[in-house]
């Protein structure tokens, strides 16, 4: 099922450029209204040329100024325009656990639907066949590398987690063209880890990276991308959001490697086995 494009608007709306802004702005403010409005008539109200609107057309909508307004028009009964205060005044614990799982199962949903099995199935490929998996990921992005670093590792599968600024680039200089980088940063701008990445190119070393922006500078130097999405209902939980659907798609490459894997091979019995002898014994 393809996501709804006024919430695909909304939730990307941060990515977009200044003209962009302009045009998503007058549709989210009042779809009903773009409904009925010509291309003059958007323009002059949010200020761009037609030919801007054009490519916004083409570029949301696959199409034309008449298919954008088709999509918004099919949207508009699933669409609900206010934000969620992730607390209100009004709002009981039970009340924000209700909105946040709303929107947790939007964005998870979400982000589903926008990658596709070419994409997830090459990154399966490209760990499995690596001598060594460099994660790198800083800030809040580093809960979540960290956490595919250790599941990979009780897989059995050789990882390395980053997360030093000035530790990942002198990483990336080591690293042979047989290993891999799975670089994780929301907004696809980090400097330190595009700076890691660039190094690790030169190395001939293949790149994947779990961004929210396509059209990150991150994302047009990786080899593959895997994408998250918020729900596009709420600004103060997006972050909050956009983390839950990385550890949601890294949780499913896991899933999916464990199955690849022969549980009877060498290094993963080690593993299961050195885990399980730190366990309490009752």
């Amino acid at each position: 099922m393809e996501k709804n494009l006024l919430n695909k608007l909304r939730s990307n709306f941060e990515y977009m450029s200044g003209v962009e802004k302009k045009i998503a702005d007058v549709i989210l403010d009042n779809p009903k209204r773009f409904i009925s409005l010509s291309m003059v008539e958007l323009a002059e109200l949010a200020g761009v040329s037609q030919g801007s609107i054009i490519n916004f057309a083409n570029k949301f909508a696959g199409g034309g100024y008449p298919a954008l307004k088709l999509k918004i028009a099919a949207d508009m009964s699933d669409y609900d325009k206010e934000l969620f205060s992730v607390v209100e005044e009004t709002d009981g614990v039970k009340d924000v656990l209700r909105k946040i799982a709303k929107d947790s199962y939007t964005a998870l949903k979400n982000t589903e639907v926008i990658n596709n099995e070419g994409s997830l199935k090459n990154v399966a490929d490209l760990i499995l066949k690596a001598k060594k998996v460099e994660i790198y990921g800083v800030y809040r992005s580093a809960i979540v590398a960290n956490d595919f670093y250790f599941q990979l590792l009780t897989l059995g599968i050789p990882a390395v987690f980053v997360g030093d600024v000035l530790t990942c680039a002198v990483s990336a200089s080591l690293l042979e063209k047989d290993c891999l980088v799975f670089a994780v940063s929301s907004s696809g701008k980090t400097k330190d880890i595009i700076d890691a990445v660039k190094i690790a190119k030169k190395n001939e070393v293949p790149v994947v990276c779990l961004t929210s922006n396509k059209n990150s500078p991150l994302a047009k130097i990786s080899d593959e991308i895997l994408l998250t999405a918020s729900s596009g209902n709420t600004l103060t939980g997006k972050a909050n959001e956009v983390r839950l659907a990385q550890l949601t798609i890294t949780d499913a490459l896991c899933a999916y490697l464990r199955s690849r894997i022969d549980e009877n091979e060498e290094k993963y019995f080690n593993m299961s086995e050195i885990i399980a002898s730190h366990s309490i014994k009752d």
